[in-house]
C-alpha cells in the first residue's frame, strides 16, 4: 500500500475508465495484464497501489493506448507520483478534497468557473482574496488568514506558469462586480484586474451575467468544470475549505450543460469588457 496522492488518485480514474470503455470486470482487466488477482487493478484504481514506468508499457498494449499525448499524461502522472505538492506547505489551512483541486487545477487542460458570491479564486487580485477570508469568519486567527491568502497567491503564480498555459472561462455576475468587498478601492482594482486578463491574456475568458438576465441556469450555486487530457472531466463544489469532486458522466453532462447557458446567457467577451471597464469608474 501506497500514500494515495493526488496524482496516483487521478491515474486511478483514467485507469478505471480506460477499463470500463472496454467493458471489463476488475477479473478480465487483472487477467489481461498479466496480476495475480483483481485487487491489484483494484488498488491501481484507487491510487493505493504504485504504478512504475517500466509497467506503463504493457499498461499501453493491453489497453490498446495508441495516443502520444495520453502516453505522456501517464508518463507525467507516474513519474511526479511521489512529489510533494507545494500545497503540502499549507496544511493546517487545506484539507483533502481541497488539496485534490489545487494539483487537478495544476493538471487539467480547461477550467470553467462559475460562482455567484464571489470572484473566482484564481482570479482574485490579494487584498480582494483578503478581504473575502476576513469577512467569511471561517478562520479564527490571523496566521491562519495570511497563510490561505499566500496560498491562493502561489496557486495563481503555478497556474500563471504552467505550458501549456491553463484555458480557464469565467461567468460573473453583475452583482458580484459591485459588491463592495473590502472598500471601493479594492473593488476597483479587482474589477480592473479581471478586464486586464480578458483583454491581454488569451487564455483568459471573461463573460459579464448581467442583472437584466433575472433568473438563470447557475442559480443552484456555484461550481467548477475542469477538463484533462486523461481520464473524464471533474465536477468540484467548492467551499472556503473543502472541495466535493465529481466525475459520474451523467452529473458531468448536466452541468456542461449549465455552463453552456451561463455562457449564451452572458454578455460576449467584447462587451463584458466594455461592462467591466464601467463598473470600475463606478467604483471610482
Amino acid at each position: 500500500m501506497v500514500d494515495p496522492t493526488p496524482r496516483r488518485r487521478q491515474l486511478g480514474v483514467v485507469l478505471r475508465q480506460l477499463r470500463e470503455e472496454r467493458g471489463w470486470t476488475g477479473e478480465e482487466a487483472a487477467r489481461r495484464l498479466g496480476y495475480k488477482s483483481p485487487a491489484t487493478v483494484s488498488k491501481l484504481e484507487k491510487g493505493v497501489q504504485g504504478v512504475t514506468t517500466q509497467q506503463l508499457p504493457n499498461i499501453f498494449e493491453v489497453y490498446g493506448i495508441d495516443s502520444t499525448e495520453l502516453k505522456q499524461s501517464l508518463y507525467d502522472l507516474v513519474r511526479r507520483a511521489k512529489e510533494a505538492d507545494w500545497w503540502q506547505r499549507y496544511e493546517e489551512v487545506v484539507d483533502n478534497p481541497l488539496g485534490d483541486y489545487l494539483t487537478q487545477a495544476e493538471l487539467a487542460t480547461t477550467l470553467f468557473s462559475w460562482n455567484p458570491q464571489a470572484i473566482p479564486g484564481l482570479l482574485q487580485t490579494q487584498a480582494y482574496a483578503r478581504a473575502v477570508v476576513e469577512g467569511s469568519r471561517v478562520w479564527k486567527t490571523t496566521d491562519a488568514m495570511d497563510h490561505f491568502v499566500a496560498l491562493r497567491m502561489e496557486h495563481q503564480a503555478k497556474i500563471a506558469a504552467r505550458t501549456p498555459p491553463l484555458k480557464v472561462w469565467a461567468v460573473i455576475p453583475e452583482g458580484v462586480l459591485r459588491q463592495e468587498v473590502g472598500g471601493r478601492p479594492v473593488m476597483r482594482e479587482q474589477v480592473q484586474h479581471l478586464a486586464a486578463l480578458a483583454t491581454e491574456q488569451p487564455n483568459f475568458i471573461i463573460q459579464v451575467l448581467p442583472y437584466t438576465v433575472g433568473a438563470h441556469a447557475g442559480m443552484d450555486g456555484p461550481f467548477l468544470h475542469m477538463t484533462f487530457p486523461a481520464g473524464p472531466d471533474v465536477i468540484v463544489i467548492e467551499s472556503m475549505r473543502a472541495a466535493l469532486h465529481m466525475n459520474e458522466t451523467d452529473t458531468v453532462a448536466q452541468y456542461r450543460s449549465t455552463a453552456d447557458l451561463l455562457k449564451s446567457e452572458a454578455t460576449s467577451r467584447k462587451a463584458s469588457v466594455h461592462l467591466l471597464t464601467s463598473i470600475a469608474k463606478d467604483l471610482a
